[in-house]
């Protein structure tokens, strides 16, 4: 048998099985879908907005002789008061920080605590190393509420500034006030 003579031989099997096949097998039934539809669904959703933290107090912030000792700063921040929300709602960020302070703090350690002072109000202080604002530098510390859906409020953010060798006031910003 030639090369060229065996492929001619299974198309033809192939052709000859789909003949017997079209002639055979019942045809498709007739099915109810159309390409369009008078009908329409409709339905409602609700949004749902996330309450964020309110500020519980001013800002505290500390500086040291030439900034050389640990700064830190606190956030008073209360729960908003929809029920349903507590302290494992609230994300609490050390978010930004400029000047030497990033590299102080990744060396020689930053801490992030939170105290809670009653009455759903929590204080939470950051604690930056040594030397970290001996150059000025600023920080930024934020507090926001998470829905048990994923979703978050607006956050509370403090920035902590400490001028270079102290040489003024070290200062802190509320957002929003």
């Amino acid at each position: 048998m030639s090369a060229r003579v065996w492929p001619r031989r299974v198309a033809a099997a192939l052709a000859a099985v789909g003949v017997v096949a079209a002639l055979v097998l019942p045809a498709p039934e007739q099915t109810e879908a159309a390409w369009t539809d008078p009908e329409y669904a409709g339905g409602t959703f609700t949004a749902i907005t996330v309450p964020a933290p309110t500020k519980g107090a001013e800002c505290e912030i500390v500086g040291s002789l030439l900034n050389l000792l640990s700064s830190s700063m606190t956030l008073t921040w209360k729960i908003p008061n929809q029920s349903g929300y507590s302290l494992s709602n609230a994300r609490i960020n050390y978010t930004g920080a400029t000047g030497l302070v990033p590299v102080t703090d990744t060396l020689l350690g930053s801490q992030l605590k939170t105290t809670d002072l009653g009455n759903g109000v929590y204080a939470t202080k950051l604690t930056g190393a040594l030397l970290g604002a001996v150059l000025g530098g600023t920080r930024e510390l934020s507090v926001s509420m998470q829905h048990p859906s994923g979703w978050t409020s607006t956050s509370l953010k403090l920035t902590g500034t400490w001028p270079a060798l102290a040489l003024g006031s070290a200062t802190c910003t509320l957002s929003p006030p």
